[in-house]
């Protein structure tokens, strides 16, 4: 996997080695590359099912997401264009905020589509927060910081002279508050807007990736009618 050095290598090189790592990029775990070989990926499904107890369709979901990160990684760390950096990170955020509802909901393939299939009532960025953080799988502050994402990404989706430099995107940037939590530091000096941004949705990322795995342990159960 190709890694794209930010604009701010130079700036994060000169930083004290305590900050460094405010300013790396997201790492991808080594073994998601060898989902893509056949007889690994066979394995690793092994291992899952005897480890995690996950099998059927919640199995191939849990692969699916992880497909998912790899090219979302790619995608992100290579993208140059600030228009299409924040709309591609807001876009895999929704993607794990389905896999959150769906790993959370009751398992009926007929029923759960009706409510986050398209056009339906949770199909939107927006909706899916609100119930994620309603159902008590995710924290204020998550929810805060995921609908700054939305309205940075609204922005420059309807905005043609948008840019992270402007304001009001400037000062969501610098509202964003996970980041800051997770890695026990606040930005270094001179971070830009758009590298608070980067920062502050992997970290998200990696916080709702999380959240998959404990909404499926607390998966719904469906009431047997006797």
């Amino acid at each position: 996997m190709r890694h794209h050095q930010p604009k701010w290598t130079a700036h994060y090189l000169q930083t004290p080695i305590e900050q460094r790592v405010y300013l790396s990029p997201v790492c991808i775990p080594a073994w998601i590359k060898y989902l893509h070989n056949n007889d690994m990926r066979k394995a690793a499904i092994d291992e899952g099912r005897s480890q995690a107890r996950i099998t059927g369709k919640a199995l191939e979901r849990y692969f699916a997401l992880n497909e998912a990160l790899f090219l979302f990684s790619d995608l992100f760390q290579e993208e140059k264009n600030e228009r299409a950096a924040a709309i591609v990170g807001a876009a895999f955020l929704d993607t794990i905020l389905e896999h959150i509802l769906i790993a959370f909901l009751v398992d009926d393939e007929r029923e759960v589509p009706k409510l986050l299939g398209i056009e339906r009532p949770l199909a939107t960025y927006g909706s899916r927060t609100t119930l994620a953080y309603c159902l008590g799988l995710i924290p204020k502050t998550i929810r805060d910081d995921l609908r700054l994402i939305g309205k940075i990404r609204n922005r420059f989706a309807h905005d043609l002279r948008a840019s992270f430099d402007e304001e009001p995107i400037r000062t969501w940037c610098l509202s964003l508050k996970w980041h800051q939590i997770s890695m026990f530091m606040s930005p270094p000096e001179g971070a830009r807007p758009a590298e608070i941004f980067q920062v502050g949705l992997n970290q998200l990322v990696t916080y709702l990736n999380g959240v998959v795995g404990i909404a499926r342990t607390e998966k719904r159960q469906l009431i047997i009618e006797h």
